[in-house]
């Protein structure tokens, strides 16, 4: 695969196309439990479990975007973003996540503020409602997602942010990634509330599961040469890498394939016992609750377009939901199965959430593979989800070779339903892309984000799309001087050549509209703590007191790019 050569312009896009930059509250704002806030399930997850963080840390400071939002604003004017991507924290506005828990009139403030400074500077604002954050207060009373009740809950939460914020905000999402929530909150417990495979699970007890739970418990006193220790939240982690270097590729070179094994060997000679620390739960059932959350997400995401239809949307407002994807080539191009396999984990990845907001259904494969543990939409509902999509949010960072697995009939569980290994090298050893970013699940794969752009629009009718994050990471460094750690041409070469890929796409006639880089800030990136940094603004964490932004050589190019 080689990347376009191509100098990209400003001027290649439609005068109209949005470029901006996004965030998430619990990312950036910090404050937790300041001015009425209510902790949410990441607030809990992080407080009690501070070994689920890579690094240990947590979202309670961030980068204090709370206080610091009128600073970050003059760097978003600086850069000259069309929009500012920037989601609303449900336990600021409602603490006990329900109305009749009571709003809290500072958390609306928060939030009118930095509209009004958006808006004051020439910057439009888009708001998401969920971007991960449920209120613990729902978690501890049913469930959180898995109780159909939550879907009033956030209705109401939803119906709050219109009345008080839609004079201003014209563009909304409802839904961040509702495929990250729902499958690391309850397939593979990484995310709160961490319910997924049981500890006693025997199926899973393979090489794999077990170096991946000698290594992460011990790793300290691993010498560990061929990825960083920081996990990604992504399905495709550091230690499957490791086994497939390992065992599985037959052209790694021979130093490669060696030194892979001997970390293996050396990790699984430590004794092991379970712990918290360890990729797995002892609650939940991956065969059930996963499409029961899906469907809650669903089902509430199109009760909020209904209401904001019905009472609050104006001409030329719009709102959507994002979704992740990432792009899948067959392992073996000449093998149907395999064939077989790339489109179905585009349907459990993409279809699963983008289906039934176009087509009011669910995808044929999913229907297939996961039978009446797949829950059905009633009539009602299935005209409410049918087309609550003004537009399609699309994340894109990285893409995956997908290798058919034959299903085992003895078990009933979302991989198994799913029967696909996704790859990161090809049968020759050689990795996805033209090169890494910080975490190990990052390849650079340009090509992937043309591929779902014409992908999305051949198989859902053309809607308008909006690139809602695109990015890349590189490791933590605190042994580089801030003029060192701002030099980040790989991140520039990474944008040039997905917006090449996307200008492609618009010539073919994707009708994409808008593109927002992630992240604008160095933040809190889930799992991995502090440990990656994908932003265009070095923040610098050593002086946690100030938390200073430096913008990084992205951030000028960026600037260039939109004033030029």
């Amino acid at each position: 695969m080689a990347a376009s050569q191509t100098e990209i312009k400003r001027s290649d896009f439609p005068r109209d196309f949005i470029f901006g930059g996004a965030t998430s509250a619990y990312q950036v704002e910090g404050a937790w439990n300041v001015d009425g806030k209510g902790p949410s399930n990441w607030d809990d997850m992080t407080e009690k479990h501070p070994d689920s963080i890579a690094d240990g840390s947590n979202g309670q400071v961030a980068i204090n975007h709370y206080n610091k939002f009128k600073d970050d604003v003059a760097l978003m004017k600086e850069v000259g973003l069309d929009s500012y991507r920037f989601s609303i924290s449900w336990s600021r506005i409602l603490p006990g996540g329900t109305l009749c828990g009571g709003i809290n009139e500072k958390g609306i403030q928060f939030y009118n503020n930095l509209i009004d400074e958006l808006v004051k500077e020439g910057i439009k604002p888009c708001a998401t409602l969920f971007h991960w954050d449920v209120p613990q207060k729902l978690e501890d009373k049913y469930g959180g997602f898995l109780d159909h009740q939550i879907v009033e809950h956030f209705c109401e939460f939803a119906e709050i942010c219109f009345s008080k914020f839609g004079n201003r905000v014209k563009h909304w999402v409802t839904l961040n990634e509702p495929w990250s929530f729902t499958f690391y909150g309850y397939v593979h417990p990484r995310f709160p509330p961490r319910r997924g495979y049981p500890l006693g699970d025997r199926t899973r007890e393979s090489l794999e599961r077990m170096c991946r739970s000698s290594i992460l418990r011990h790793r300290s006193s691993i010498n560990v040469p061929l990825f960083p220790s920081s996990r990604g939240y992504m399905a495709r982690d550091p230690i499957s890498e490791l086994v497939d270097i390992a065992y599985n590729s037959d052209n790694v070179p021979s130093s490669e394939r060696d030194a892979a094994r001997k970390v293996i060997d050396e990790a699984l000679k430590v004794p092991y016992t379970a712990s918290s620390k360890d990729d797995t739960s002892s609650e939940g059932d991956p065969g059930t609750e996963p499409y029961i959350v899906a469907h809650n997400l669903i089902l509430a995401h199109a009760r909020a377009v209904n209401i904001y239809r019905k009472k609050y949307q104006e001409s030329g407002d719009k709102i959507g939901m994002t979704n992740v994807s990432m792009w899948y080539y067959p392992f073996k191009e000449e093998n149907k199965e395999d064939v077989e396999a790339a489109s179905r984990a585009l349907d459990f990845l993409l279809g699963w959430f983008v289906a039934p907001v176009i087509t009011g259904e669910y995808p044929q494969s999913m229907k297939d593979n996961v039978g009446e543990r797949l829950p059905e939409f009633e009539s009602d509902e299935k005209e409410l989800v049918k087309g609550s999509c003004d537009f399609l949010g699309i994340n894109y960072y990285t893409a995956r070779y997908a290798q058919n697995v034959p299903q085992d009939s003895s078990k009933t569980h979302f991989e198994n339903d799913l029967h696909v290994d996704e790859r990161t090298h090809d049968r020759n050893g050689e990795p996805i892309g033209h090169d890494k970013g910080g975490s190990s699940w990052l390849y650079i794969v340009p090509e992937g984000i043309y591929e779902i752009m014409l992908y999305i629009k051949k198989t859902y009718d053309n809607p308008e799309i909006f690139i809602t994050e695109n990015g890349l990471d590189e490791l933590k460094n605190d042994e580089l001087s801030i003029p060192e750690a701002v030099k980040d041409e790989k991140r520039v070469k990474y944008h040039k050549d997905h917006l090449d890929q996307l200008r492609k796409a618009i010539e073919d006639g994707v009708r994409l509209k808008g593109y927002f880089k992630w992240s604008f800030f160095d933040n809190f990136e889930w799992t991995q703590g502090y440990n990656v940094r994908f932003g265009v603004h070095y923040v610098d964490f050593k002086n946690e007191n100030d938390l200073e932004r430096h913008p990084k050589d992205s951030a000028k190019w960026w600037k260039d790019f939109l004033k030029n």
